[in-house]
């Protein structure tokens, strides 16, 4: 099954190769791409743009979306889940941009995972992340594709590079974690299914997405 919880435990990530569904792919891009261009000017100049969500709505429902309700339990290893933070992480082409070598979870307290959406092609020359295997001790370069998951553990090691082509280069990292905690400037309440925030009523799948769904979860 391609949810390999195992082999997630034993390299420190994972790579879900086409799982994202398309509607929500094309609005996390187009937010994502568009949030970072709108607060970026030669005076303010903006990397990774933390708790995206807070500044718009239609990145919470990405972030809460019922198919991140499927995978996300599975890796964090319980359904018992705060929301931690959501990230657009854009790279205009040819940025100064780059991620150096870091872990998300700084705290023993509580146990973290980052589901990063692919947004868009992911190459090498793009910028695309280098995750150290927690197996194998090396540094693996993860070309992806737009649809893609890559989910890591919030110990493990990872970076990237700059953007050297013509086009942007977005994800965007939606972390969860097993426990409360009482980080500031990030998000500070439990999950919720369905309706997973006062006011705000989440996403439901289309029969189409459904069963595409359903059928790669049934994939061995």
């Amino acid at each position: 099954m391609k949810l390999n919880n195992k082999l997630f435990k034993k390299q420190g990530y994972i790579h879900i190769e086409d799982v994202i569904p398309m509607d929500m792919l094309k609005l996390a891009r187009r937010e994502s791409i568009n949030l970072k261009r709108n607060t970026t000017t030669a005076f303010n100049i903006v990397r990774s743009i933390d708790m995206a969500s807070k500044v718009n709505e239609n990145l919470m429902m990405c972030y809460i979306h019922p198919f991140m309700q499927q995978i996300v339990p599975v890796f964090l290893e319980t359904k018992d889940i705060w929301l931690f933070n959501d990230q657009a992480v854009v790279k205009l082409p040819n940025e100064d941009f780059t991620h150096p070598e870091h872990y998300d979870n700084k705290s023993d307290d509580y146990k973290t995972v980052n589901y990063i959406w692919v947004l868009t092609n992911s190459t090498e020359e793009s910028g695309a992340l280098e995750i150290k295997n927690n197996k194998t001790g090396k540094w693996e370069l993860l070309e992806a594709n737009a649809g893609d998951l890559i989910v890591i553990e919030g110990k493990t090691l990872y970076r990237s590079n700059k953007n050297t082509t013509d086009k942007p280069r977005a994800m965007y990292a939606c972390t969860f974690s097993d426990a409360e905690h009482k980080s500031d400037g990030f998000h500070d309440m439990k999950w919720r299914f369905c309706n997973c925030r006062d006011g705000l009523n989440n996403h439901k799948l289309d029969n189409d997405d459904q069963n595409l769904w359903e059928k790669y979860l049934n994939k061995s």
